[in-house]
Formats: C-alpha cells, structure tokens, sequence
C-alpha cells in the first residue's frame, strides 16, 4: 500500500511490481524463526513465476535487506539497487531496538493498538491519521512477522553482502529517518553507489513525498 502513489508516478516508464512479504499484508504466514534469505527466496520465487527475468529493485528498511540479499544470491537477477534507509545497524542500534519490541498480546481494554497507535505516530508527527490508522492494522494483522521481521534484520551479515555487491546502488533516507544514522557507513562500503539526503522528510517518505522518491 505504502509503494502504490509512487508506482503510479512511474508508470509510464516502468512496469512496477509491489509484493506483500510473507507474514504481511494479504501474504501467507511464514514459519517460525524465518531468515531474511527465506523471505527473499520466497519473493525472488514469486517474481520468477511472473516471468520477471531481471529487473531494477527499491526497498524500504527491511525491503532493504531483503533486496541485498536478493543480489546477494541471484547476482545476474538484479540490475540496479535503491536502498531506502538502509539497515546497517551497530550493536547500540541492534540492542536499542530489542529493547523496544515487546511481545504482541491482545489486551481486554484495547490497549495493545493504542500503544501501536502512539509509537507510530511518534515516528512521524506531521503523518496523515489515515496512514497512521492504516500502519496500525497491518502491525496487528502480521504480528508475529513484524517481530520476525526485526530478528531476521539482526542476524543477516548485510554489511558483508552490501560491501560484495558490484551493480550501482543508490542508499537514501529522509533527513529525520530512523535509520539515518545507517546512510554514510553503508554509502562508505559501496563499491559502486550513490547517496542521497531528502530534506525534512521521515521514516514514511514513500507515502510522504512520492514525488520526490520517484
């Protein structure tokens, strides 16, 4: 949902495909302890069904991740990169965000979707109430992805698989990202990058500013 505003910017330049990562959105469950290479197998797989022979590939946060161990393992598939935001994370930025992930429980009193209510909105003040309301039904609805999702980030090598890669990768984030702090190290190891600040946009700047991304 997040991609839809800038995929219809590109349009006419691109044939542009958005998948639903497994555990996400209308995607099947994944098992238990899923890796990012599971992740990524199951989207390269299902991308290979749609008869897509090579393509250029965008991800977001965790998409980045995903995205780099796509190349990393289909190295002739992917033919450029845009990481937006970057998950190179150093072990303070590893143990702060495990101390912030709490298990997902549902509470009687409703509690657990205004407390994911309260940290999305956190993340990005001046974010529509629609988005905000949208981010926090999909939180719920992949719970136990999304705290996956955060344990699979942690345990891939992504700094080893992104300095490898030869194909022109473009690493960006907004200026108050929260992962912003990840540009200059990965755009550092790059053999073949680019790096690009977008001023005075967040975490959620393909909804934000598409044009802008596009």
């Amino acid at each position: 949902m997040m991609f839809e505003r800038m995929m219809t910017l590109l349009k006419d330049d691109f044939h542009t495909i958005a998948l639903d990562n497994p555990g996400f959105g209308a995607s099947f469950q994944p098992p238990s302890g899923f890796s990012i290479r599971y992740i990524s197998d199951s989207l390269y797989a299902a991308l290979h069904q749609l008869g897509v022979e090579s393509c250029f590939i965008f991800g977001h946060h965790s998409g980045s991740a995903i995205a780099v161990q796509m190349a990393h393992n289909h190295p002739n598939f992917i033919q450029k990169m845009i990481l937006s935001g970057p998950p190179l994370l150093n072990e303070t930025q590893i143990n702060g965000l495990k101390a912030s992930l709490k298990p997902f429980a549902i509470a009687e009193d409703g509690s657990h979707l205004t407390q994911v209510w309260e940290r999305i909105r956190k993340r990005d003040l001046s974010l529509p109430l629609d988005v905000v309301h949208r981010e926090v039904v999909l939180t719920q609805s992949g719970r136990e992805a999304a705290q996956g999702a955060y344990q699979a980030v942690f345990e891939q090598p992504f700094q080893s698989q992104l300095e490898a890669l030869e194909i022109p990768i473009l690493v960006m984030a907004g200026e108050h990202d929260t992962l912003r702090a990840s540009l200059e190290p990965a755009f550092s190891i790059l053999k073949n990058g680019a790096m690009k600040v977008i001023p005075n946009q967040g975490p959620y700047i393909c909804d934000q500013n598409p044009q802008e991304v596009a």
